[in-house]
């Protein structure tokens, strides 16, 4: 659905715990273990961000010669 949609996704995720990762549930102290989830879907981000930028350049180009 998200490709007819023409997004992209990125497939990693961080599950975060109120109980575990968070100090007195306000302040963000994420465990050891989720550094490598972490490091994966930050490189996934990174990756789609770089194969993107040619589109959002278009884009930004095309909105500036339409005026909007």
């Amino acid at each position: 659905m998200v490709a007819e949609l023409q997004m992209a996704d990125v497939r990693a995720q961080v599950a975060l715990s109120l109980f575990t990762d968070f100090e007195n549930f306000s302040v963000f102290k994420p465990g050891a273990h989720q550094e490598g989830a972490v490091n994966t879907m930050l490189d996934q981000l990174s990756a789609w961000s770089g194969a993107l930028a040619t589109l959002r350049a278009g884009t930004t180009m095309a909105t500036a010669q339409s005026g909007t």
